[in-house]
């Protein structure tokens, strides 16, 4: 698919420069933007849709760079960036009949995409307008294109592979409403009702990923990291699963080790070498980087390097799609302040990451370790 990608992208280059003579960089110019503009469309496409259609916006990420500044709610996050261009949009199944409400999301997404890039096609009296629209155009039509990986799902792919989905994945999906009250409790600190939910679930659905998952964040939350590593490395032997499944599979295994050994509950060694082997077989699966910096945070705090940790832990905050992640991660700072004999900055960032999720484990001991110093 990388290598399609480069030769649309080239093709897309080439009919742009020989439509724009003698204008050429005009036409580039028009064709960055018709792609910043259809790329920007799809996310606005699918915010709207899911308002229109009954699914949850989980994160607005608008623009790319540093954080400016962000907003946090305990099933919300919107972050504004220093260059504000692009946008990513999450969104996920809050109603009963999560397919027909997310096919519908995508198919107004979609009509959406196709509206703006008409649009663009108005000003292909100028050489700017012409690259603008042929960038636009092949963007929709790439968005058309059904792809669903560990950090991306197209357009295409809820309208044309969604409406054919059957099996476990079908149960998935239309689980998720009642999967997410179970994260909405987790999330609020309310551990007892959502192992409540959980139990329920699993005698209905004891094969569905997104059931065990609640298990997994339960257990961590009650400090049984063990238990809940137990849990998830039980997964990785399922040959029902897809590539995208095992790539979220071995992430978590590799957060879940690494929080063991943070604990004191598993060798560091062993714990360690686990999640660098679990994190190499995602990242082959497809599964994001970036998604894994928070959990590689704590592994360079464990290992002494606070200054890569500090860092690491900061992009993931800066990205962190909810209260509890954003909360997670400034406590990985806080402790490494800590580790350099710097409390005031530590207690700052414990009292924020307080403030999103005080229930939390890590910020209640942190929290407790910050008042005794």
């Amino acid at each position: 698919m990388t290598v399609v990608r480069w030769v649309v992208t080239a093709l897309v280059v080439a009919g742009t420069i020989a439509w724009t003579l003698p204008e050429p960089h005009l036409g580039l110019a028009g064709a960055l933007v018709g792609l910043v503009v259809e790329l920007t469309a799809a996310q606005a496409g699918l915010a709207l849709g899911a308002v229109l259609f009954g699914l949850r916006i989980t994160h607005v990420i608008i623009g790319v760079g540093s954080e400016l500044k962000s907003w946090t709610w305990t099933h919300q996050r919107l972050v504004l960036r220093s260059i504000p261009v692009l946008a990513t949009v999450g969104v996920t199944g809050l109603k009963p009949g999560v397919r027909r409400r997310e096919v519908l999301t995508g198919a107004f997404a979609i009509v959406f995409c196709a509206a703006v890039a008409a649009l663009t096609w108005l000003a292909t009296g100028s050489s700017f307008g012409r690259g603008m629209a042929l960038a636009a155009t092949a963007c929709l039509l790439w968005q058309l294109v059904p792809v669903q990986k560990a950090g991306h799902t197209s357009l295409g792919w809820f309208v044309f592979s969604l409406p054919r989905m059957t099996g476990r994945p079908l149960a998935e999906l239309e689980a998720r409403p009642r999967v997410l009250a179970g994260m909405d409790a987790y999330r609020r600190g309310d551990l007892d009702e959502a192992e409540r939910i959980h139990a329920v679930l699993a005698e209905e659905h004891p094969d569905l990923l997104t059931v065990v998952g609640l298990k997994v964040v339960t257990s961590c939350a009650r400090e049984r990291y063990l238990e809940a590593l137990q849990v998830v490395i039980g997964l990785t032997g399922r040959d029902d699963l897809s590539t995208r499944d095992l790539a979220f599979v071995m992430a978590t295994t590799a957060g879940v080790a690494v929080l063991a050994v943070e604990a004191g509950q598993f060798p560091a060694e062993v714990g360690l070498e686990t999640a660098r082997s679990m994190f190499d077989n995602a990242y082959q699966a497809g599964y994001p980087k970036p998604r894994a910096y928070g959990t590689l945070a704590i592994m360079a705090l464990i290992e002494g390097d606070t200054t890569n940790a500090r860092q690491l832990a900061g992009y993931s905050a800066e990205s962190s799609e909810n209260a509890q992640g954003r909360a997670d991660d400034l406590i990985t700072i806080a402790r490494a302040w800590m580790v350099d004999g710097d409390n005031a900055k530590a207690r700052e960032l414990a009292a924020e990451a307080h403030e999103l999720a005080g229930w939390s484990p890590r910020v209640a001991a942190t929290r407790a370790r910050l008042e005794i110093g």
